[in-house]
């Protein structure tokens, strides 16, 4: 048995052991968890310090975990907290949310192993020692930093206007009427701070409910959370059918409908092991407390809730939600032509086809670009996959799907090269076909979340290759004007040039996590694992130094 199976036994002893520390009234347990997570500031205001397992500090690394430990928790383990009463435990709930994330750190130590990013011995007495063993940051990382900036950047853009709805609410008395619109005016700020999350347009049908409806019954539940928060009132069961009525009654919809909605909203028995599967991502925003009623979280219901609900319709329909993936090609499409809205730029209505001699598709081109001032024509392939993959083999798919945009960028630079880049040119618009020529042809592949791997095959570096929110930091989301020289050229080297937020950290101090009387200890470097390892690891045998 090698190092990486003796940990995962490790953490399944240990799982096994808070199982049974959940307190025999489970409901309490769970709003006690839940309570705790709702005092904990929004991420946005959080300035995360830097981490060698997560790239940077993730504060609610274990929040779904310990959801997920107590359903599968029977409530009679001979450990079982004895208190009852929710009040009482605020205490076993801190312990139980530090000791879950310690779980999860420990799971993301096991999956770069899988991907080479970090080695792991151990000494067979309980301690584990990894170390660094590669130059190049996990991909993973890359992806947490893009997407955390484009959070942090949709904040900043609206926190004005969240300030504004705020001082008018402080402003009102308590039994003025209209204060209930100030709070569907925080809710709908919070969703275009979410805007990054869920990638479909308003009429696109998925688990038996359009985009738009998610969105409306999500904006219902944060302003209602928001206004009980206010009042002093802290995370509490409702019948979910109460629920259910109420919402479908304010947003005049359905309530079968609402109620599908709720449920893609809410964490129980039948998908907690699911959500908990990537650390730090998502917390729930309803969770059920027993057969008939649901709590509502405000820290899950104001942080990534569009994300849960994504990931809970792809677990509930993998193939349906697959068939609906292509309607955020779109969606995309529209937000980069934002950044090329001035009539200097003309740009194609959707995708284009391009078509061997025999009249075949050879590849087609999700966007195209013409700036009328420059002659300059830019070709992109948008890659709209979903964010943080469950496990190591699902990230490769994903890359490989990013990476077969090699074989569509050599097709298009093949059949530009055959036809002529003026005959694209025709295809996007005809009149500025007949008035300009196209001097300079820049390709692109631009992934929504995901376009940095760190293995597989090359890039095509005759394309530039980024991701929107990395795209996005380039430009600070201004789109381009009259004024500017070059934009497609100089994003294309812009993008091209751009350093990676996140890179290995040598310079952090070692980090211990405890997994019960175990240890697990991970070093910045082989050199420093060397340096601090005990003899009984037998270092001529088993550890290895760092890859170049």
């Amino acid at each position: 048995m090698n190092a990486q199976e003796r940990l995962r036994q490790a953490i399944d002893r240990r799982q096994i052991h808070l199982r049974a520390d959940v307190p025999a009234n489970r409901q309490a347990a769970i709003l006690a968890l839940l309570r705790i997570r709702d005092r904990q500031p929004p991420a946005s205001e959080i300035v995360p310090p830097l981490d060698m397992v997560t790239g940077r500090h993730l504060p609610n690394l274990g929040g779904n975990m310990a959801l997920r430990l107590c359903f599968e928790s029977t409530g009679v383990g001979a450990t079982a907290t004895a208190a009852s009463s929710i009040e009482g435990l605020d205490g076993w709930g801190e312990r139980f949310l530090r000791e879950s994330g310690q779980l999860a750190e420990a799971e993301l130590v096991l999956a770069h192993g899988e991907t080479g990013y970090l080695r792991l011995v151990e000494d067979g007495h309980g301690r584990f020692d990894a170390w660094i063993a590669t130059k190049r940051a996990p991909t993973s990382w890359r992806e947490r930093e893009d997407i955390g900036w484009w959070a942090s950047w949709l904040a900043k853009r609206h926190q004005l206007e969240l300030r504004h709805a705020w001082a008018e609410h402080s402003s009102m008395e308590a039994g003025d009427p209209t204060r209930n619109g100030v709070y569907d005016r925080l809710a709908n700020v919070h969703l275009k701070m979410m805007a990054y999350q869920f990638g479909y347009p308003p009429e696109a049908v998925i688990g038996g409910g359009t985009a738009q409806t998610y969105r409306d019954v999500l904006a219902r539940l944060i302003g209602w959370a928001l206004q009980e928060r206010d009042r002093g009132g802290l995370a509490t069961p409702r019948p979910e059918r109460t629920l259910v009525v109420e919402l479908a009654s304010a947003l005049a919809t359905d309530p079968e409908v609402v109620g599908r909605a709720v449920a893609a909203f809410t964490l129980d028995q039948r998908n907690a092991a699911y959500h908990a599967a990537v650390p730090g991502v998502a917390a729930a925003p309803l969770v059920r407390v027993d057969q008939s009623q649901i709590v509502w979280s405000v820290h899950g219901l104001t942080s990534e809730p569009l994300l849960f609900l994504t990931r809970e319709l792809k677990r509930r329909g993998g193939e349906a939600y697959h068939n609906t993936a292509h309607l955020r090609e779109a969606v995309f499409r529209r937000d980069l032509y934002a950044l090329f809205s001035h009539k200097r730029f003309a740009t194609s209505t959707g995708r284009i086809e391009l078509r061997r001699a025999g009249g075949d598709v050879r590849t087609d081109i999700d966007a195209v670009v013409f700036d009328r001032k420059t002659g300059t024509l830019g070709v992109f392939e948008l890659k709209s996959q979903d964010p943080f993959a469950r496990s190591t083999a699902e990230l490769a798919r994903q890359r490989d799907n990013v990476l077969y945009a090699n074989r569509q960028v050599s097709g298009v630079l093949e059949w530009i090269k055959r036809h002529g880049a003026d005959a694209l040119l025709g295809r996007v618009d005809a009149r500025t076909a007949k008035t300009f020529r196209v001097q300079k042809v820049v390709p692109f592949v631009l992934g929504r979340y995901l376009a940095h791997f760190s293995d597989g095959p090359e890039p095509d570096r005759r394309a530039a290759w980024g991701t929107w929110p990395q795209l996005l930091r380039l430009v600070d989301g201004e789109p381009f004007g009259a004024t500017d020289a070059n934009p497609l050229a100089s994003l294309f080297s812009r993008l091209t040039n751009d350093v990676p937020l996140v890179r290995p950290l040598a310079e952090l101090p070692e980090r211990e996590i405890a997994i019960g009387a175990a240890r697990l200890v991970v070093h910045p470097s082989y050199a420093a694992f060397r340096a601090n390892a005990a003899p009984e690891h037998g270092l001529g045998c088993s550890a290895s130094p760092a890859d170049g």
